[in-house]
């Protein structure tokens, strides 16, 4: 990860350690004890943060996710979401991100990132 400022550290920080989404309301009640309490400094931290792909936006819950540093640039990234629990866990697979690349170039698409979303249950919520 890009060295960061030290708004942007606390951020990250504190969705590292919680290993799960988390809103930015949530995300200010956990950094304000670091002294931020101001929502357009976490929204500041979280847009760098993405810029850098060290945190992930999950569109569906409107939430936030650091990421795992499981990909490389330019691939496609998945994130399947429990229903249940609300965990989320990343991954990647050249072949989904090869299939929408061939299929945006088809389109006369250029794409710059590819984030997927997948919603169901984890293993723990299954049993």
């Amino acid at each position: 990860m890009v060295k960061q400022s030290k708004n942007n550290q606390l951020v990250f920080d504190a969705l590292a350690e919680a290993g799960r989404p988390m809103g930015a309301y949530e995300l200010i009640d956990a950094v304000r004890p670091a002294g931020i309490a101001a929502p357009p400094t976490v929204y500041r931290a979280l847009t760098k943060l993405i810029e850098q792909g060290a945190v992930h936006r999950i569109e569906s819950r409107n939430a936030f996710v650091a990421c795992n540093g499981c990909h490389n640039d330019g691939e496609a990234i998945v994130l399947v979401l429990c229903n249940e629990c609300g965990q989320a866990e990343e991954f990647t697979d050249p072949e989904i991100g090869g299939i929408i690349k061939k299929q945006a170039a088809y389109r006369k698409f250029v794409v710059h990132s590819t984030v997927l979303e997948v919603q169901g249950l984890c293993a723990a919520c299954q049993a």
